[in-house]
């Protein structure tokens, strides 16, 4: 019988690239070798939805993301309140594998100040080791999470055949200013930040592994010239199932 797929979350991460041609950059993680789930492969940051990624004191620390809209933007879950789970959970699973969090600070500034920076990076191996531990590091810290900047792009539902399955959602998000990626060292043991065009040349020449979501975000990221221009496509994207 068929692994039953879990639900999972994705959030790639965008940055305007400097080149004078212009164009993104995605950021890229390369899986630890020694994973049960695509050993050495490069991806982008994501993991299953935890239940505390859809209690109600999580909704209350999400800013422009109540349920009820979260469910009108993800139709297809059950329960419909588990909608709101996949938007933290791309953003908490960034932050654990990416240490890059997504946040609003002390009244309501868009960015992260150093020093909380610091100390939210000793936090993430604690989180990542109870992902319930994500509610008390936020409200600690005075955080609301950057909901509203996270936008669905894509729905992707590994084969039967895989003994580990998920059913992930994909998000697009511009990268925090002032945030460098770093790995965790445990799932992941290599960041870095490259172009659509340049990953999927190293794809060609065999020296980055990509499992299919990821090679085809790439391949529809490729033409986008600016962070904006790839969020806006977004707005009339028909999302469909697709299975790889």
């Amino acid at each position: 019988m068929p692994a039953k797929p879990r639900d999972a979350a994705t959030l790639i991460l965008l940055r305007d690239s400097d080149r004078p041609s212009g164009g993104i950059e995605v950021l890229l993680l390369q899986r630890h070798a020694r994973s049960a789930f695509l050993p050495g492969v490069h991806v982008f940051p994501g993991g299953v939805v935890e239940e505390v990624d859809f209690a109600p004191e999580m909704a209350a620390l999400c800013h422009g993301l109540s349920f009820h809209r979260a469910q009108r933007i993800i139709k297809d879950v059950s329960p419909p309140v588990q909608s709101l789970g996949f938007f933290v959970a791309a953003i908490r699973e960034a932050f654990e594998e990416a240490g890059i969090l997504l946040a609003h600070g002390n009244r309501g500034q868009p960015s992260l100040d150093d020093r909380q920076m610091v100390r939210l990076g000793r936090s993430r191996s604690e989180v990542h080791a109870n992902p319930s531990s994500f509610l008390s590091l936020l409200k600690q810290e005075g955080l609301k999470l950057a909901a509203d900047r996270l936008f669905y792009f894509a729905h992707w539902i590994t084969p039967e055949v895989l003994p580990i399955r998920f059913d992930a959602r994909f998000f697009v998000a511009a990268a925090p200013p002032g945030q460098e990626a770093s790995p965790d060292g445990k799932e992941t043991v290599e960041a870095r930040w490259i172009s659509p065009q340049d990953a999927l040349e190293e794809h060609r020449k065999g020296r980055l592994k990509f499992a299919p979501p990821t090679f085809h975000s790439l391949n529809e990221l490729v033409d986008f010239r600016s962070v904006d221009e790839a969020i806006a496509s977004t707005r009339e994207r028909m999302i469909e199932t697709r299975y790889g």
